[in-house]
């Protein structure tokens, strides 16, 4: 909000944030652009059809449910299994009702499985529905059934939080180089505006490495301080590389949003990784520990751009849940609005330059004081 009030158009400060720093720069240290001539690799690289990083490419996989078809703009992913039909009006219902109209991309339940009024939901609402079957060893310990790639899962069996970037890789063959992806976390996740508005038409766009990442709140959490994220990143991949991030932001992997060709080299670089460290079985579930060694190690860096890291409260996506952290000391932490004061007079999250974030993550960690506000009516429709 302006001084007077007012809500201001948020797209000029995310596409001035845009430009962003890699994880080891300072604001005084901007990386420079590359010439012109460098930047080539990607524009041809988009235009070759996805190979899988293990297994052949599907030519008989899984289709959308109720005969939807993507329309191959841009899209937003996410695992969506086994929710109710409020959490999809949370989700897809403030995204429909900020006027975003291409693809949301769901792994959902099989119709039978459907929660109640669900099915109908989604149908209304014109999601892209894949049914997720998966066979399991165990409630956290999974592989996609056959039906889903066409061909046997080629990987062993692994947790969620792993097997949702073969779902990704699955769905990208449907987009164009020109086509922006925005991955999410599913639950926690509400929007306020459409994170792709300020990028303009989808034709009118150059082909371009661009990779957006999005840190937690760094006042209060870092790598090091952090139980989970230290355990991910130091038991995954030696206490040696854990010492070298310790003082770094935690990037979260619940969402990257990116340019057609950076969403590629993204879940390529995630998923080999995936293959090759197999961190679930050195007893870590999560795929964060993978997101942030990979993008302070600069693995997600490219002659043609580097990731850009969006800290906490700037860019498309603000993820709030570590300013109400348990760990959080008492006099760190309290209200959006009273102590944090990233809340308009109509209950809006702001982002910290005062324009609404037009996507909210993790915010459940501050459930008493937003749900209310969430299913008011004022971010999504309450009547479909």
């Amino acid at each position: 909000m302006s001084e007077s009030g007012e809500v201001v158009d948020a797209s000029a400060g995310i596409a001035a944030a845009s430009s962003g720093f890699s994880s080891f720069e300072t604001p005084k240290q901007q990386r420079q652009p590359l010439p012109n001539s460098n930047r080539k690799f990607f524009a041809e690289y988009s235009k070759i059809p996805i190979v899988p990083v293990l297994g052949p490419p599907p030519t008989s996989g899984s289709v959308p449910l109720f005969g939807v078809k993507h329309k191959g703009g841009d899209a937003i992913f996410a695992l969506a299994c086994k929710y109710p039909k409020q959490y999809f009006q949370r989700f897809v219902g403030s995204l429909r009702q900020f006027g975003y109209d291409d693809d949301i991309v769901l792994a959902v339940s099989p119709p039978a499985q459907m929660k109640p009024g669900l099915e109908d939901y989604l149908k209304a609402t014109n999601v892209v529905a894949y049914a997720f079957e998966v066979d399991c060893l165990g409630p956290d310990n999974c592989k996609l059934k056959d039906e889903f790639l066409g061909y046997p899962d080629p990987r062993p069996h692994r947790t969620f939080a792993n097997i949702r970037y073969a779902l990704y890789e699955y769905w990208m063959r449907y987009y164009t180089e020109q086509s922006y992806i925005l991955i999410l976390d599913f639950r926690d996740t509400f929007f306020q505006g459409n994170p792709f508005g300020y990028l303009g038409p989808v034709k009118s766009r150059p082909v371009r490495y661009d990779l957006q990442v999005y840190a937690e709140n760094y006042k209060v959490k870092n790598i090091g301080k952090c139980v989970f994220n230290s355990l991910w990143v130091g038991r995954c991949f030696g206490d040696d590389k854990l010492e070298k991030v310790r003082d770094k932001p935690v990037i979260c992997s619940g969402s990257t949003m990116g340019s057609y060709p950076a969403i590629r080299y993204y879940l390529k670089m995630m998923l080999s990784h995936m293959d090759t460290v197999q961190c679930w079985k050195k007893g870590i579930e999560s795929d964060q520990g993978y997101q942030n060694y990979l993008y302070h190690f600069g693995f997600f860096n490219t002659p043609e751009g580097n990731a850009t890291m969006n800290p906490q409260g700037y860019g498309v996506v603000n993820t709030i849940g570590a300013m109400n952290g348990f760990r959080v000391p008492a006099d760190q932490k309290g209200p959006l609005d009273t102590f944090w004061k990233i809340r308009d007079n109509d209950g809006f999250v702001l982002n910290y330059d005062g324009t609404r974030s037009l996507c909210v993550h993790q915010w459940d960690r501050f459930a008493d004081e937003l749900t209310k506000f969430v299913d008011s009516g004022k971010i999504y429709d309450k009547a479909v």
